[in-house]
This record gives C-alpha cells, sequence and structure tokens, in this order.
C-alpha cells in the first residue's frame, strides 16, 4: 500500500445558519507499506490514529489525497465488485472486543457472517473454516466454544474471536486499533504473540495502533509517531527508540513507567499544555506550543520531513 498526502477533514456546524468549520483529524499523512510488515503507529488520544485506520480502509470517505493498494487506486471506489474486493482484502481489529460483537449472535455465527456476506463456501466448508480458525486462535475444544455467546466468554478469550473473525477471509492487510488496551497485562502479551505468531505465517501487513510505546518494540519492524494529524516521526522500531528525534517522541518515551525505583526519581520532562484544536490549529509545527526547544520559526512554517538517517525521517525545524 501507499498513501499519499492523505487527509481526512470533519465538517463541523456550530449553528443551522453559520459557515461550516473542519476538522482536521488527518491532514497531509504520506507513506508505504510491504508485504508483510508489522508497523505501529503511536499518539496521544486525539493524535488522528483511528482516523487514518479507519480512513486507509476506506470506513471513512477520504477528503483528499489517494490510496494505492497492489497496485489499485482505491481512493473513492465506487465499483461494487472492486469494493468487496477490498473489504475482503483488508480487516479491522477493533479496541473493545464487547462492542464489538453482536450480543445475540453465537461465536459460530459471528464467524460465519464474512463468509456468507463473501459467498465462501458452502455450509460444510464454512464449519470447516470457522472451526479452523477457532483452532487458530487456540480456542479449544471449538466444539465447546463454538455455540457460546460473547457474554459466556472472557475479554481475553472474546480479543482472539475479534481476530479470528478479522482473519477468517485472509486479508493481506489489518489494521489493529488498540487491540489489547482493554486486558489485563499478562493477557496482552498472549494476544499480541498470537497476532505477531499469524501475521509471519501468512505473511499479513498489520497497522498496530496504540498509545503504549511499550509494546511496540515487541510487535513492529516500524514505527510511525502521530500527533495532531501529522506523522512527525518515523523509522525502524529500534532505532527511534533508542534515538527519538522528534521532541514528541522524547516526551512519549519519558512517559512509559520505569519499575526501578531509582530511575523513578530521575526528572522527566513532561510537555506542557494540551494537543491542539484540529478545528483551528496552530500556524507552523503543530508541537510548537508545548516544545521545550521551540524556535521563532516553528511557530510560523511547517517543518519538511527530512531523512537524519537511513530510513528514520523527522518533521522538525532542529534537524533542518
Amino acid at each position: 500500500m501507499e498513501v499519499k498526502n492523505l487527509r481526512k477533514w470533519f465538517e463541523v456546524r456550530r449553528g443551522f445558519f453559520s459557515k461550516p468549520l473542519w476538522l482536521k483529524a488527518v491532514d497531509g499523512v504520506s507513506f508505504a507499506l510491504r508485504p508483510g510488515e508489522a508497523v505501529s503507529l503511536v499518539g496521544e488520544s486525539g493524535s488522528g490514529k483511528t482516523t487514518l485506520g479507519k480512513t486507509v480502509l476506506l470506513l471513512h470517505e477520504p477528503t483528499d489525497g489517494q490510496i494505492i493498494f497492489k497496485g489499485e487506486d482505491v481512493t473513492h471506489l465506487k465499483d461494487k465488485k472492486k469494493m468487496m474486493w477490498y473489504r475482503r482484502e483488508t480487516a479491522l481489529v477493533q479496541q473493545d472486543p464487547f462492542g464489538a460483537m453482536p450480543s445475540f449472535m453465537t461465536i459460530y455465527r459471528i464467524l460465519e457472517e464474512p463468509l456468507i456476506v463473501h459467498k465462501v463456501g458452502d455450509k460444510k466448508e464454512r464449519e470447516e473454516m470457522i472451526y479452523r480458525a477457532l483452532e487458530e486462535v487456540r480456542l479449544t475444544p471449538v466444539e465447546d466454544f463454538a455455540p457460546k455467546y460473547p457474554h459466556m466468554l472472557s475479554g481475553g478469550q472474546l480479543q482472539r474471536v475479534a481476530i479470528a473473525r478479522a482473519l477468517i477471509l485472509g486479508p493481506s492487510l489489518v489494521v489493529a486499533d488498540e487491540p489489547v488496551s482493554m486486558l489485563d497485562a499478562s493477557v496482552r502479551v498472549e494476544i499480541l504473540n498470537l497476532m505477531r505468531e499469524m501475521q509471519q505465517r501468512r505473511n499479513i501487513t498489520f497497522i498496530y495502533i496504540t498509545h503504549d510505546l511499550s509494546t511496540t518494540r515487541y510487535f513492529s519492524e516500524w514505527i510511525y509517531i502521530m500527533y495532531a494529524g501529522h506523522i512527525v516521526e518515523r523509522g525502524p522500531t529500534q532505532r527511534v527508540i533508542r534515538n527519538p528525534l522528534h521532541p514528541y517522541t522524547k516526551a512519549l518515551l519519558a512517559a512509559i513507567p520505569d519499575p526501578d525505583p531509582e530511575n523513578r526519581k530521575r526528572f522527566r520532562e513532561v510537555p506542557p499544555g494540551e494537543p491542539p484544536g484540529l478545528i483551528n490549529p496552530p500556524p507552523g509545527c503543530r508541537f510548537a506550543p508545548r516544545c521545550s526547544r521551540v524556535m521563532e520559526r516553528c511557530r510560523k512554517e511547517e517543518p519538511p520531513e527530512i531523512e537524519v538517517e537511513h530510513n528514520h525521517f523527522v518533521k522538525c525545524w532542529l534537524y533542518v
């Protein structure tokens, strides 16, 4: 996939006769994904991560820009057959497994629905695919789990069902929107390991959306740091974590809890204030109002993306 200067703006009206305002949730984002890669999209709440993921999946209509998937321009798909093809090639794992599952359906029926919609196999073949999917996510014996309803499963078990549903059609791109944020720490590791194992086995490209930098190093090869609708830093995960360049990335890393009580005593610089409003974002660098190293230029001109080292890019005037 190649995403070029993608924008998703939402229209906001404050009165019936007022002029519409635009909330710039995703504002000029570009990146490329190769087959089988795992990419982490990291940022605080409101940075545009989920909107970017849903826009890439065409769950939101892009305002501007271009999305190229397997050589096809899918930005504004109108053809029903092509849209069905794209829906089968892509999938979403949602953050809340309880809200993502229809409570009136059994687990079997939940997993069967995408197969029915896409007209995959007959009844017997669909049953085999459902049981195989449950085995892959380690919900065994499958005969016990298939007839159950969502309220009868734990959070971890239900997230495994969500993963099985996302992967049952064999997609090549999966967006996982904070898939472990509602789970216990011990269960998080199991779910991430399961996703990583299936990603490598099937050569699936993953976009892993999270605000938790501590989990990204175990899951992804690449990391994109997002702030106020922009990607401000991107590069190989280990390199970005070991050598963060953007002041915002440094602040995110400083916020990771440290189990060593001696390290907790050291001073940690936390950016003051709140993220800017995206209806009327500040000119120049959007992090400038909170940055301790801000220059006059930062407040007036938006910084370009600079390749500071091989494949390590940052949008910051400090490196120009």
